[in-house]
């Protein structure tokens, strides 16, 4: 394939060619099936785009990034028990907590350097705790498509207002596309989870100025979408959750497994296949139940006439991941070192959690992408999996048959 210089070179008039015909695609969306349709398209160019790397090369090179991922933060205003980052929230200080966390000046260097044709998810934590939130956003959707996934607690009605400025009118332009939050339960069993009373209502009063701002814009966007993890303390109401959305005015609800790859010492920073199934915790949910309580959320969301997107695996092996038997990674392939970069709150840059790369103080993104670090990692992957993969939402099963998949971090567009 040539340089890394040679790979930015000849796929810039292709990556070009995708993206002007996904936005005509997507500005022909004119209600919500036809956009739910685009999305599934979308995700098929996308794995179009890593195939001819991930198949056909074994030097570790690949096009330019399609998604990146910014961690703005890890702290957060709620402790939910099922959180990766439980123990970090609850034992660590809130001024260590901030130690090392990239500046204004540094993230938004960082951002200048996307291309503007790329995706732009910020995630936390809680991505609002940052003051300079608003300005980062601001800065990334005036110059690529851009998406946050937050809890929505922190979304006053002037802060709702100036989102839906940066929103396009019309899905897949340049712009913010797609709010994401999290909703674990009705009421009660939501604030329950998330550890903090009267969560459920100001994220539902955040999603619902959301909605209300944007279509009194006479805007698509943002298209918002809601993510519940399925674990054990949330089985007997799941089925509740597709009339919650239908009615606080959400388009999508994804249903993604719970997991526990961060509780792993040293995660990313160490040699992934050095881990091994012993030292992995996985979630624990009846067999039984669990497929009982997916069939009445899928019957509920007919009913009510909700998209429901549901975790990246076959059902069978979905029911063997939470009852212990758990998964052959055989049947498994990662292509996300292809196409998605992740940039941790201090600069680290990953394709995945597992494995750190580099650092945007140290290098460019450019540098960092197809540095040898990255090229090692995907030929790593090109042979197999690890330890830590089962239940992560990036991971694919080989047949494709998985319909129906919450996309990658529950994202609308990933």
């Amino acid at each position: 394939m040539g340089t890394p210089c040679s790979v930015y070179a000849v796929t810039e008039s292709f990556i070009d060619r995708i993206a002007q015909e996904k936005v005509v695609i997507l500005m022909s969306a004119t209600d919500k099936k036809s956009i739910i349709d685009t999305t599934k398209l979308y995700e098929t160019v996308q794995r179009m785009y890593s195939a001819v790397p991930y198949k056909m090369l074994n030097n570790g090179y690949s096009l330019p990034t399609w998604h990146y991922y910014i961690e703005v933060t890890r702290r957060c205003n709620l402790r939910c028990k099922m959180c990766q980052y439980i123990d970090w929230l609850e034992n660590v200080p809130i001024k260590e907590q901030k130690e090392g966390e990239l500046s204004t000046e540094e993230w938004l260097h960082v951002l200048g350097q996307i291309p503007r044709l790329s995706l732009v998810t910020f995630t936390g934590g809680e991505a609002f705790v940052r003051k300079d939130f608003m300005e980062l956003l601001t800065f990334a959707s005036q110059r690529s498509r851009t998406h946050f996934v937050s809890n929505t607690t922190m979304l006053p009605e002037d802060r709702a207002e100036a989102i839906v400025d940066l929103a396009p009118k019309r899905l897949g332009m340049r712009g913010f596309n797609f709010a994401g939050t999290s909703i674990e339960g009705p009421g009660d069993r939501h604030d329950e989870i998330r550890k903090l009373r009267g969560a459920w209502d100001r994220s539902m009063a955040g999603i619902r100025r959301l909605r209300d701002i944007r279509d009194a814009n006479g805007k698509q966007c943002p298209l918002i979408h809601v993510t519940t993890v399925l674990q054990l303390a949330n089985m007997d109401v799941l089925h509740l959750m597709p009339a919650m959305i239908k009615e606080c005015g959400a388009d999508v609800l994804n249903l993604v497994t719970e997991t526990r790859m961060h509780d792993l010492p040293d995660l990313g920073e160490v040699d992934p296949t050095t881990f091994n199934d012993d030292q992995v915790t996985f979630p624990h949910i009846d067999r039984k139940v669990l497929a009982e309580a997916l069939d009445k959320v899928e019957a509920e969301a007919k009913r009510v006439g909700v998209e429901v997107r549901m975790p990246r695996m076959p059902r069978k092996d979905l029911l063997d991941y939470y009852d212990g038997t758990g998964l052959d990674l055989k049947n498994y392939e990662c292509r996300n070192a292809w196409n998605t970069m992740i940039i941790g709150r201090q600069g680290d840059a990953y394709p995945c959690w597992i494995q750190k790369v580099g650092n945007v103080r140290e290098q460019s993104l450019k540098e960092i992408w197809n540095g040898t670090t990255m090229r090692g990692f995907r030929k790593t992957c090109q042979k197999q999996l690890f330890a830590m993969c089962p239940g992560c939402c990036f991971i694919d099963h080989k047949s494709g048959s998985a319909e129906n998949a919450a996309p990658a971090a529950a994202s609308i567009l990933d």
